[in-house]
């Protein structure tokens, strides 16, 4: 019956109605063809990124560049931090987002053996060049990299107004992750869990759930679905 049906309907009516189908699979949400027209922050921003290797995908790039910029507009100060980089894509587009004398603090376990095995490791040199694809002139002083899992990871006075938690998925990595960066987070900054709520890694709203009953001054800004990806970013903000 379907065979007769794609004889007997006009092409112009084929093409009407595959524009109207929505991609049953989207886990990378690198093409375009069912969000419309491409607006300039997928066009100069996204496009740039979007080979990297990852899961940093248009709706966490929208996400980011949103809250990011509004925390710029707003006057909010303070550097950049994300525990879990991988090669960069998410890493990009927030070094793409420092304002003056801000920087960005990433970290880790590049070439360490970790309980998340990945076939293609990073390196910092190539971390690096990635991050300068969508921001060329950012020196290399104002990029500060940490080779070493989180729990070895040292910091200072840092303060941060945005921090992107994407390393270890245990519930004891990831309440240490959060328990690390909200020592460091400035009044109304942001923490931004990935893989909440995914099936595949339980410890991670574990983590996150036990972090939220212990620490009042943090409560939930957004909690963000994703296209195609099985976990959601959890987006926290730290009340004044």
């Amino acid at each position: 019956m379907l065979h007769i049906l794609k004889k007997i309907i006009p092409e112009p009516l084929k093409r009407k109605l595959k524009s109207h189908q929505h991609s049953a699979y989207l886990r990378e949400s690198t093409k375009y063809a069912y969000i419309g027209e491409a607006g300039p922050l997928i066009r100069c921003v996204f496009d740039k990124i979007k080979d990297i290797p990852g899961w940093f995908n248009i709706d966490d790039c929208a996400h980011f560049f949103l809250i990011l910029s509004y925390q710029s507009a707003i006057g909010l100060k303070g550097d950049l931090l994300e525990i879990g980089s991988y090669h960069g894509r998410s890493t990009a587009l927030m070094a793409k987002c420092l304002q003056p004398d801000e920087k960005i603090v990433i970290c880790d376990a590049f070439e360490i053996d970790t309980d998340d095995k990945y076939s293609d490791k990073p390196s910092p040199e190539r971390l690096v060049s990635n991050i300068k694809r969508l921001n060329p002139n950012v020196e290399n002083e104002r990029i500060i990299i940490h080779k070493c899992l989180s729990n070895k990871l040292k910091l200072g006075r840092e303060i941060f107004r945005f921090a992107h938690i994407d390393g270890g998925h245990s519930m004891d990595q990831v309440y240490f992750d959060l328990n690390l960066c909200s020592k460091h987070i400035i009044e109304n900054g942001i923490i931004a869990v990935d893989d909440y709520y995914n099936s595949q890694w339980p410890g991670v709203t574990k983590g996150t759930n036990h972090f939220l009953s212990e620490n009042r001054e943090f409560s939930v800004l957004a909690d963000l679905n994703r296209h195609g990806a099985l976990g959601r970013k959890l987006y926290l903000i730290k009340q004044g």
